[in-house]
């Protein structure tokens, strides 16, 4: 077999995983706009919190989701036992991982915080494991986010590194550090959504009653990332860490309870994988019938190319934005005007351009170089 026969999708594809993967990527043009959309004083605080719900999660959704995608990429290469087969699905890994690498690091001279390089290397370490079994990629998953926090505690100090200051790549040792530990989206502890995502892919997804499944897991992740949260920081629990004995104030240790994407640490983890499974979750059930799945066509179409609205969400949606918003326009209620504006561009540009062609230009390029 050739390998785009060996890592072809099931023909009875899951639109759903689809469906969330276009939810995603409207998160992530929440966060991204903000960027250059700010706030005004008079903003209701409930549309502050709505952008804040988006931030770090809808990246880490997106994440998940390619680990879940991998995993249905790789079906057939893990059940079918002959040796072939299997070099046929790591070598096509391999090239996605070294395509999207390549993408990711031009496309960072202008957008800093990238994310496509970062896909590259998940890809290229997913092709050393993607035969390994769910209970080892979760074990690997949970030893990705604790080594997080060993070398958030250990290297500043020995190194002098600097966090999420996308340094230039011209630098090895600096790009090293950018994509394993200092980055925006570094392997620890990112590649963890990664890898959930590919245990999480192993599982019936046709079934309703996984559905559930991952609907009410992804409500528990959540629910014991609060739990332990308010206990470390509401109760004051962390005081009883001597930070101060190990050399760290207690602010620095503190941020290792927070749920926030900066640092991106074990809670974050839980938290963002149980947004992730909700979102996955609702996704599919949202898609199990068909008259649903013709309705929601077109956002269908959005998630299978989200890789080319990713690139344009930056070429013309930040570009615009910049170019043409007014500093005194700057509010929640144009953010989100902009994102609403952006996302229907989306829709109406993959209609227009799946009812010509199979795949996103960007989509059909990397299968055009990498099958």
């Amino acid at each position: 077999m050739s390998e785009s026969e060996i890592t072809a999708p099931a023909k009875n594809r899951l639109e759903g995983i689809d469906f969330a993967r276009a939810i995603a990527m409207m998160g992530m043009t929440v966060v991204n706009f903000s960027i250059y959309i700010g706030r005004a004083e008079g903003d209701p605080q409930w549309l502050i919190q709505l952008e804040s719900l988006f931030s770090g999660r809808a990246a880490a959704t997106f994440v998940f989701l390619a680990g879940v995608g991998v995993a249905l990429l790789t079906m057939r290469a893990r059940n079918d036992r002959t040796p072939e087969n299997r070099r046929a699905a790591r070598l096509n890994l391999l090239k996605r991982g070294v395509f999207l690498f390549l993408l990711g690091v031009s496309f960072r001279a202008q957008w800093p915080y990238d994310i496509l390089h970062f896909y590259g290397i998940y890809l290229t370490i997913a092709s050393l494991v993607f035969l390994w079994p769910a209970r080892w990629l979760v074990g690997l998953a949970v030893f990705t986010t604790l080594a997080f926090v060993a070398f958030y505690f250990a290297l500043p100090p020995l190194l002098d590194l600097d966090y999420w200051a996308s340094p230039s790549f011209a630098n090895p040792s600096e790009a090293l550090q950018d994509v394993f530990f200092t980055g925006h989206h570094p392997v620890t502890p990112w590649f963890a959504y990664f890898l959930v995502g590919m245990a999480v892919g192993r599982i019936d997804l046709h079934r309703s009653a996984n559905h559930w499944r991952l609907l009410i897991g992804g409500a528990v992740l959540i629910g014991l990332a609060k739990a332990i949260k308010f206990a470390a920081l509401n109760l004051a629990l962390v005081k009883l860490i001597p930070s101060e004995d190990w050399g760290f104030a207690i602010n620095y240790v503190a941020d290792i309870f927070g749920t926030s994407a900066y640092p991106p640490a074990p809670l974050y983890i839980l938290f963002g994988l149980g947004t992730g499974m909700i979102v996955l979750s609702l996704s599919l059930m949202i898609c199990a019938a068909e008259w649903r799945r013709k309705l929601f066509t077109p956002v269908i179409w959005t998630g299978q190319m989200a890789l080319t609205f990713y690139l344009l969400h930056v070429y013309i949606g930040v570009t615009a934005a910049e170019w043409f918003l007014p500093e005194e326009s700057e509010s929640v209620y144009w953010l989100f005007a902009w994102v609403i504006g952006f996302f229907i561009f989306c829709l109406v540009f993959a209609t227009i351009w799946r009812s010509r062609f199979q795949r996103g230009p960007v989509e059909w390029a990397m299968r055009r170089l990498v099958d």
